[in-house]
């Protein structure tokens, strides 16, 4: 009986420490998630900066068409509606944004400090008194076999009835099994309790969150009038709404301060007229150039050969041959060089000097 009770009180303990090993070895989950979020509570206050510059320009566009006279005021006003609309959703995301960091983050923050001295203590504690339970009961179960040789003998040398006492002995050690086994029940409830309320903690610090952003998504509900508002006015862009046709109308007889200016000479006409003279410009040098090509004339060479006055008939000497300087051409790459040679022209007679 002593082996089912001891069995049965180690197994608490182990469960106890199950359930504390799984508390401690949470604490990443936890801490991860915290960072998670710091980030998304940054990335949401940067969003609100965009959302409230976006609206501002929106608005603008709204301005636009309203200041309009009389063809898009009805648009205009529209647009107006729309965003202030968005304007009540950019305050929910807003406060959402500092219900996440003060409700969620900052506690969560805070509690984890709690959570792993809590542990910690209850991890200690049942320690403690698990040791304790366990060296007094292994005290009396020592006790009680020295009860039982004793009695042992007793019975072989007729020396008395020790049964009394050794059935009260195991009826004090049965009685600290019970009380070990209570102790571990208590220490393993007091675990659970601790885990469980970890959770039900998050949970009361996620609810305002919730709630803000159920709030916020409740705004969104209304986009759906002004959208088929607006689907309603902009649906022929070609037809006027009632109130520009009555612009049209009481404009006729009334004194107003508009008046048709005649728009000044668009800076293209110019250009294209300069453009127009630097050609004709040009075509009149080309024609010039053309004509002065046409004019040039290559020269001829004259020989000429005069007799001496001395002699009646003189012969003049055969010229060598000569040879032109190369001709190259750049376009093809190469060299090309022709040897030309000029013949003697015949030669012509002598005068007769008188």
């Amino acid at each position: 009986m002593e082996t089912v009770m001891e069995r049965e009180c180690s197994a608490l303990g182990g469960l106890f420490q199950t359930v504390i090993g799984d508390m401690k070895g949470g604490y990443p989950v936890w801490d991860d998630f915290i960072s998670k979020a710091t980030k998304l509570q940054s990335q949401l206050r940067t969003t609100v900066v965009a959302v409230a510059a976006f609206l501002d320009a929106f608005q603008k566009v709204a301005d636009l068409a309203t200041s309009s006279r009389g063809g898009t005021r009805d648009i205009g006003s529209a647009l107006t509606r729309m965003c202030m609309r968005h304007r009540s959703i950019e305050a929910r995301l807003r406060q959402f944004s500092l219900v996440f960091l003060d409700c969620l983050i900052n506690p969560l923050q805070e509690q984890m400090e709690e959570w792993k001295r809590a542990a910690n203590t209850l991890d200690k504690d049942h320690a403690k008194e698990y040791k304790k339970a366990r060296q007094e009961i292994k005290k009396r179960s020592s006790d009680t076999l020295k009860l039982q040789k004793k009695a042992k003998k007793a019975d072989v040398f007729g020396r008395g009835d020790l049964q009394p006492q050794l059935d009260s002995a195991m009826q004090d050690i049965s009685d600290k099994y019970l009380l070990l086994e209570e102790t571990e029940k208590q220490a393993v409830r007091k675990a659970l309790v601790e885990e469980r309320s970890r959770f039900c903690c998050f949970v009361s610090m996620l609810r305002p969150v919730v709630d803000e952003e159920m709030s916020m998504l409740g705004e969104i509900t209304h986009l759906q009038t002004l959208t088929d508002d607006l689907k309603a006015l902009t649906m022929d862009p070609h037809k006027l709404p009632a109130s520009s046709e009555q612009v049209i109308v009481d404009l006729k007889g009334s004194e107003c301060t508009w008046s048709y200016q005649t728009p000044p000479s668009s800076p293209s006409t110019t250009v294209s007229r300069k453009s127009s003279m630097c050609s004709s410009l040009n075509s009149v040098n080309s024609s010039d150039s053309r004509s002065s090509g046409s004019h040039c004339h290559s020269p001829t060479s004259h020989f000429r050969y005069r007799a001496s006055s001395s002699s009646s008939s003189s012969v003049l000497p055969q010229q060598t041959p000569a040879r032109l300087s190369s001709v190259s051409s750049h376009d093809s790459g190469f060299m090309s060089q022709d040897a030309f040679q000029s013949k003697s022209p015949s030669p012509m007679p002598p005068e007769n000097l008188q």
